[in-house]
């Protein structure tokens, strides 16, 4: 920065994910020897309230600009997606259904296009393997079951073990006849936590560990109210019984 004579703009993508954002306070603070000049600092975030999250000091100092970027719309999401059918595909291979379907799955989750980059991209893969010379719909459909399978996956082997046992009983029970409620999954969980010779946590724990998974999406809890018996809640894999 004292080499530099001209402006100096950073920026930093994804601000929130900031260990220390303290640094950007000493950043904004240093003064070019070369130009006298201070850094400008861009900052980059999902998180609209990140700015209230910065220590009180850091908010005196800053004299910033928001600017929010709306997320793709739709016909932004297809105009992506056809510059990338253009350079990866050959003509006529890639039907506007598909282009389409695919950008329709990216605004069910907030309008990622990286996410419908990512269903062509696979689709296009589902497609040669079953040596098809064009994309359809069925293709669309299954790239994005394969996307959500693996996302499932890798978030499942980076759980503790204890989680992991919790998750298995969830399976135990749901492919059982018996009710995916939380007593029958705490009973299976103590007998497979005895089987693998681990210590047995408190249902209050394993009903904490029920709520982690279900914050991650990997199964869903549903209150019931079964009349004067008061509340219970049941459990259901939203993987349905996956062959994987």
């Amino acid at each position: 920065m004292n080499d530099y004579k001209g402006i100096i703009i950073i920026v930093f993508d994804e601000m929130d994910k900031a260990t220390n954002p303290k640094m950007i306070n000493w950043i904004i603070r240093i003064q070019s020897i070369s130009s006298g000049q201070f850094p400008t600092v861009i900052g980059i975030t999902n998180d609209l309230e990140l700015r209230e999250k910065f220590p009180p000091h850091l908010k005196s100092t800053l004299c910033e600009n928001s600017l929010i970027i709306n997320p793709y719309d739709a016909e932004q999401r297809i105009d992506i997606i056809k510059a990338r059918v253009k350079i990866a595909f050959k003509p006529s291979v890639v039907p506007h259904v598909v282009v389409h379907l695919c950008a329709a799955y990216a605004a069910q989750e907030h309008g990622d296009a990286r996410r419908a980059i990512d269903l062509l991209r696979v689709s296009g893969e589902i497609a040669e393997s079953k040596a098809s010379i064009v994309l359809d719909e069925e293709d669309v459909r299954d790239a994005h079951d394969k996307l959500e399978l693996d996302r499932v996956i890798e978030v499942v082997k980076t759980l503790p073990t204890q989680s992991k046992t919790v998750l298995l009983a969830c399976i135990y029970v749901y492919n059982s006849s018996k009710e995916n409620t939380m007593n029958n999954i705490y009973f299976m969980y103590s007998i497979i936590c005895k089987a693998i010779e681990i210590d047995t946590l408190a249902q209050r724990r394993v009903t904490d560990l029920l709520a982690e998974l279900n914050q991650l999406g990997i199964i869903e809890g549903i209150n019931v109210y079964p009349g004067r018996y008061g509340r219970k809640k049941l459990l259901q894999i939203l993987l349905q019984k996956s062959k994987h």
